[in-house]
């Protein structure tokens, strides 16, 4: 047996930032463009688009700036409030998940 855990920030009840749009911002801060990083998940461009935005509002700070076009093509780059998030939650989950198990192991070692 195994336990399964999985943390997620929520503002008003609604989930604002957890794994998926974790592993978004990281996408898009290494392909350099929101809508690579969208097409390398298996999503549409407008969902990625709308997970961002939304964390962007309930959070209350930009996530992504974006550069238009120009000899460089343009793209898409984390601010510096979402390479904090991303550094954040990365290291909370992984402290948090090392907690749950040894509170697992002690509560269920009989099971």
């Amino acid at each position: 047996m195994k336990l399964e855990s999985r943390f997620w920030m929520t503002v008003d009840g609604k989930k604002v930032f957890g794994k998926g749009p974790c592993i978004l911002l990281k996408n898009i801060d290494r392909l350099g463009s929101l809508n690579k990083a969208a097409r390398e998940m298996n999503m549409s461009y407008s969902k990625a688009w709308s997970i961002i935005h939304g964390a962007e509002r309930a959070l209350g700070y930009a996530l992504v700036e974006t550069k238009s076009g120009g000899l460089d093509g343009g793209g898409s780059f984390l601010t510096v409030e979402a390479k904090r998030l991303v550094r954040a939650y990365e290291e909370f989950s992984k402290e948090a998940e090392e907690l749950v198990n040894k509170l697992y192991e002690d509560y269920f070692k009989d099971f």
